[in-house]
């Protein structure tokens, strides 16, 4: 299934989503994985899984979490090289 990253705007009342978050995926083909909260950006990224964009805007709003943004995201891992010697960026 594709994954989404959902880009909030999200102030310091609104950075405990948790309970809506916990929500998203009941009755929702969208699964919820993981979020980055960049306090400075006052902006909330959440990362899920569903099958359209779509249906990714309509399980947010049904929780009162409207999205600013959804794009179609792709998780990348660091080879095994970078993690044995400490990823080096020269």
């Amino acid at each position: 299934m594709p994954e989404y990253l959902v880009e909030l705007y999200c102030t310091s009342a609104d950075r405990d989503s948790g309970a809506a978050l916990a929500r998203l995926s009941e009755g929702s083909t969208v699964r919820y994985l993981r979020s980055i909260l960049i306090p400075g950006d006052e902006t909330c990224l959440h990362l899920v899984e569903g099958g359209s964009a779509e249906q990714v805007a309509k399980a947010f709003e049904q929780v009162g979490l409207p999205a600013d943004r959804i794009v179609e995201a792709f998780g990348l891992q660091a080879s095994a090289t970078d993690a044995t010697e400490g990823g080096s960026h020269d």
